[in-house]
């Protein structure tokens, strides 16, 4: 029984090296951001007072919004997975991209703003969006079901980064696309954002990915947006 053991956890070394994965197991993860999400998951959460804070002119992620969706290049028919989605700002810019052939799953932990978003979708048409509640340690998304994966402004608000990214990766196909829209650990965000760009990049990379580029974005100053690739298939 322990040789096969033995094997069986030879192999599993083996694969995960393979794929780009240089831990068996994040089990054991630390929580590197406690709380941080507990306003999110509240049932008084303000759903309209965050739609007009996400929306709001100072803040870059909505001013360059048109240029981001064009940086991925997303055609009909894709699977798009809108992590952290909050109040849907690019769940309906996506949704639109891949038209009626495409599917974009909005995904985040607070289910008062996928009620939002839902309700959203539904007025303005838009029939291939899916809501999918989230975890801490889990997207709950089907496995390999999507092409491209973007989350902005949300990888500082993982808790269990190493979990979240391997689990991000376990949702994608083969060869798939994650773009990371993260604030710099700079200025009036530097005590607010946990890790800066450099650690993001070990980290994402870390958990079986290969960052492609940091894609030049016109209007990001604040913000920066980073091109992955899921690694070993």
């Amino acid at each position: 029984m322990r040789t096969i053991l033995r094997i069986a956890a030879f192999f599993l070394t083996v694969c995960m090296a393979m794929t780009g994965i240089t831990s068996v197991s994040w089990a054991q993860e630390s929580n590197v951001a406690p709380a941080i999400n507990q306003n999110f998951k509240s049932t008084e959460l303000d759903v309209e007072g965050w739609a007009t804070r996400f929306t709001g002119e100072s803040r870059e992620a909505f001013n360059a919004r048109m240029d981001v969706l064009k940086a991925l290049a997303l055609k009909p028919g894709d699977r798009v997975a809108d992590v952290g989605a909050g109040t849907g700002l690019y769940t309906r810019l996506f949704a639109q991209a891949v038209g009626l052939t495409g599917r974009v799953y909005s995904n985040d932990i607070a289910p008062k703003f996928l009620a939002y978003i839902a309700q959203s979708a539904a007025k303005d048409g838009l029939k291939n969006v899916e809501t999918v509640l989230g975890g801490d340690r889990s997207t709950n998304l089907p496995d390999t079901s999507v092409d491209v994966i973007f989350h902005s402004d949300v990888y500082h608000h993982f808790e269990f980064p190493m979990t979240m990214n391997t689990d991000l990766r376990r949702a994608l196909k083969t060869n798939g696309r994650l773009y990371v829209l993260e604030l710099a650990k700079t200025g009036a965000s530097a005590s607010h954002v946990r890790a800066p760009k450099d650690v993001v990049i070990a980290e994402i990379e870390k958990s079986g990915f290969r960052l492609v580029e940091q894609v030049n974005v016109p209007g990001l100053r604040e913000n920066y947006l980073l091109h992955f690739r899921k690694a070993g298939g």
